[in-house]
């Protein structure tokens, strides 16, 4: 395969290698079922993430295919320029899939290239900013500033409290519809047809427990407040709400999340924290962690699978808080 120097056509215009038209969908024999799942194996996200990355590398003056000499020189310039070390781990693998999808060797995979990112990484800091944990005290004060006389207010009070017992992500809690709902008396029942880590359409499910009568904010309850309310009985369970407090149509996006948490965050007075959406799932593990949860229940909601990345969530809002040292007397 030549070198490409077209950067514009090989950005906007290369279809996915997956795709039919694309360099893996395009092998001889494959069936139109065969093209689909390959289709399947990589999410959109990820592509439009890698052409991003490779239209990045093209105007630094990258040609593709890469040498281990041009991708180390690209990774170092970044550097340079004050990139993020995640971020120039990002290119790297981008160029790495690039190169495999093409059925080429990747020039990633050279030790020069390895040791650069190696150099990378001792030499800057390597933390990454988190999402702080919206612990449950917080999570009362974001409720306790919304109106649930309004449907604005009590639509987002049902969905601050879904993320936060669910242990949801932004872009799955948004697509809850209706029908992924099984109610029982101990509390309801959530499909999840695809998450960020599940693409393969397995069944996934969180069990969202109701709360003890006379809770204040209860899940359950106010889930069930907001259906009754807005009398929706099908499709999707979160959805736009006009500024005169009409209901709209269609479910509300993933950005509507974060406006929304955003305004409530001015009102209770919350807005210097940094919180975000993911700071509901990251609360709800912190919170269950020092309340003496096990992995294994936190796991079952937060649909995670490696004990590693569950822990990484565990936000400790105080340095001495639940403290490995705390015993000084015998």
């Amino acid at each position: 395969m030549g070198r490409h120097h077209d950067t514009p056509s090989l950005i906007a215009q290369e279809p996915h290698p997956y795709e039919p038209g694309g360099v893996l969908a395009s092998v001889e024999g494959l069936s139109r079922e065969a093209r689909r799942l390959l289709s399947e194996s990589v999410s959109p996200n990820t592509v439009r993430a890698m052409r991003a990355d490779l239209k990045i590398y093209c105007q630094a003056g990258g040609q593709l295919p890469a040498t281990e000499v041009e991708v180390a020189n690209f990774l170092s310039e970044q550097n340079q320029a004050g990139k993020a070390p995640v971020t120039i781990q990002r290119y790297a693998n981008s160029l790495n899939m690039w190169h495999r999808y093409h059925n080429l060797p990747s020039p990633v995979k050279h030790q020069a290239v390895r040791s650069v990112i190696r150099g990378i990484k001792k030499t800057r800091d390597t933390r990454q900013a988190s999402a702080p944990a919206l612990r449950l005290k917080e999570l009362h004060r974001l409720l306790d500033a919304l109106d649930r006389h309004t449907l604005h207010g009590l639509r987002d009070s049902a969905l601050f409290l879904l993320s936060f017992y669910g242990a949801f992500r932004r872009s799955e809690v948004v697509v809850v519809a209706c029908e992924d709902l099984e109610w029982r008396p101990e509390g309801v029942i959530v499909t999840l047809h695809h998450s960020k880590t599940n693409r393969s359409g397995q069944i996934e499910t969180k069990n969202i427990m109701r709360a003890p009568p006379g809770t204040e904010y209860c899940p359950v309850a106010m889930l069930e407040r907001w259906l009754a309310a807005s009398r929706i009985e099908n499709g999707a369970i979160f959805r736009a709400v006009s500024s005169r407090g009409r209901l709209g149509a269609g479910r509300m996006s993933a950005n509507a999340l974060v406006a929304r948490m955003q305004r409530a965050l001015k009102v209770a007075g919350l807005w210097d924290r940094g919180y975000s959406p993911h700071s509901f799932r990251a609360g709800f593990i912190t919170e269950a962690h020092l309340r003496g949860k096990s992995y294994f229940q936190i796991k079952r909601v937060s649909g995670h699978r490696d004990q590693e990345m569950l822990e990484s969530y565990i936000r400790i809002a105080d340095a001495f808080e639940d403290h490995g040292g705390d015993f000084f007397t015998l």
